[in-house]
């Protein structure tokens, strides 16, 4: 199991320079360069101890750089199940975590207000009416299925990264097919997901495995 939390660090830059005062010699001037707070993504294994850690863009989401640190990491570990917060999660990673053979447990804020997707149509689950967003476009998946088996075997074997990828489908326009077939397989996962997350057991291993992450921020 492992987790990934937002971490980060303080760089410190020092250049000594020399400056000619006029009529006065030489004189020496010292600038300081703070470069603070330069944001960080830490996969944390459930032993507490970090086995990946990838200084990210400011403004990116974290589910960008979610899969590097489970696929190129160089520890010995074996990775089963990742847990997340809110800004981990995107339907896209949802489907690429399920192609890639992890489970996902994100804790996802405000999950009440998130909508479940079905394959068939809404009047078989009445009682369930108010949860349901809409209906999942198979036909999409199958007509992308082969490029969207090849974009996670580039990914496995590492001809791409997945931070790439994860950004770039996620800046396509919506009508772009392997983007679209992948959402929608991502809705697929998200809603089992969420339709598991009933279990208590899931519940409190998420948590617990997301605390070991915080504990470690808070020990540093």
């Amino acid at each position: 199991m492992s987790e990934t939390c937002s971490d980060y660090q303080t760089a410190r830059l020092r250049d000594r320079k020399t400056k000619r005062s006029e009529g006065l010699g030489t004189s020496k001037k010292k600038k300081e360069v703070e470069i603070d707070l330069l944001p960080c993504l830490v996969h944390v294994s459930d032993q507490y101890t970090p086995f990946h850690i990838k200084v990210i863009n400011v403004g990116v989401r974290d589910a960008t750089y979610v899969l590097d640190g489970l696929l190129y990491h160089e520890s010995d570990l074996r990775i089963e199940e990742h847990y997340t917060d809110t800004s981990g999660f995107t339907d896209h990673v949802f489907a690429l975590m399920h192609l890639l053979g992890f489970r996902f447990a994100p804790r996802i804020r405000d999950l009440h207000d998130k909508k479940l997707y079905i394959t068939d149509s809404s009047d078989n689950y009445p009682t369930l009416e108010a949860l349901i967003g809409g209906k999942i476009n198979l036909n999409c998946i199958r007509s992308n299925w082969d490029d969207i088996l090849r974009l996670a075997t580039s990914i496995q074997q590492g001809v791409v990264t997945a931070s790439l990828i994860v950004r770039k489908i996620g800046s396509y326009p919506r009508q772009n097919g392997l983007a679209l077939a992948l959402r929608e397989l991502g809705k697929i996962e998200r809603t089992i997901f969420m339709l598991n997350w009933f279990d208590p057991a899931l519940r409190r291993n998420a948590t617990a495995g997301l605390n070991k992450g915080e504990a470690r921020q808070a020990a540093k």
